[in-house]
């Protein structure tokens, strides 16, 4: 009995002993099965800068990358993995700094994607605003062929976009911005308010005037709607 005790003590030892070095063998078979030459390319940070601004637009990207097979290079860096860029515009670019241009208004959606050497591949996507002005409205009504009758109310529409502006989209960006309609007809109504109605009691060529103003931008814009009142 004695000699099996002795015996059971000097294998449990043993497993105790051989315990760490089994640890480190899980660990490293763990590791094998998730390091670089096994996982797919990562961004750690994407960027646009500016996001949005008026044409031309100079933009500045940046993508910072990492996993997927490096090998060859000691510190991981991203010349190992192609980094390429497609702007939406019918252009594209590669490395992971890249400076473009957008000439044309628009909102584009610019894909960049990080590729190894094994062709395991990941993409990210940032969006760009590019505006023909800093604030671009637009009036309409309800009658955007401009022909009314003296009985017909004429409700009034805008549409307003900015960097920090995208009306009526959010209806709370109205309070940004200062209001004033003026109707062109012989009493010289004018109304501040985002959506007038308004009727003409006379017959005639009227020209309502809509005046925009974005005091964050600093910023004034017109645009006009033409009207030919008849009797009813």
């Amino acid at each position: 009995m004695k000699c099996a005790r002795m015996l059971r003590t000097r294998m449990l030892r043993t497993r105790l002993n051989l315990l760490p070095a089994i640890l480190l063998i899980a660990m490293a078979a763990g590791g094998c099965e998730n390091d670089g030459e096994n996982s797919e390319p990562i961004f750690t940070r994407v960027s646009a800068s500016p996001d949005c601004g008026v044409v031309p637009l100079n933009v500045d990207f940046f993508a910072a990358v990492s996993g997927g097979n490096e090998t060859g290079d000691p510190m991981g860096a991203n010349n190992l993995l192609d980094v390429q860029w497609k702007f939406g515009d019918g252009t594209s670019g590669s490395t992971s700094v890249n400076y473009h241009t957008f000439a044309t208004p628009g909102d584009y959606s610019v894909i960049v994607t990080a590729t190894d050497q094994d062709g395991k591949n990941t993409s990210r996507t940032l969006s760009v605003t590019v505006l023909a002005d800093s604030l671009v409205i637009e009036a309409t009504s309800n009658f955007p062929a401009g022909s009314v009758t003296t009985a017909d109310p004429i409700m009034f529409f805008l549409a307003a976009q900015s960097c920090n502006i995208e009306f009526p989209s959010v209806l709370g960006d109205s309070v940004k911005m200062t209001y004033r309609w003026q109707m062109g007809d012989a009493a010289n109504t004018v109304y501040t308010g985002v959506n007038p109605i308004f009727s003409y009691s006379t017959a005639g060529d009227y020209t309502v005037e809509l005046t925009v103003t974005s005091p964050a931008l600093a910023v004034t814009r017109h645009v006009t709607l033409d009207f030919t009142v008849v009797d009813p």
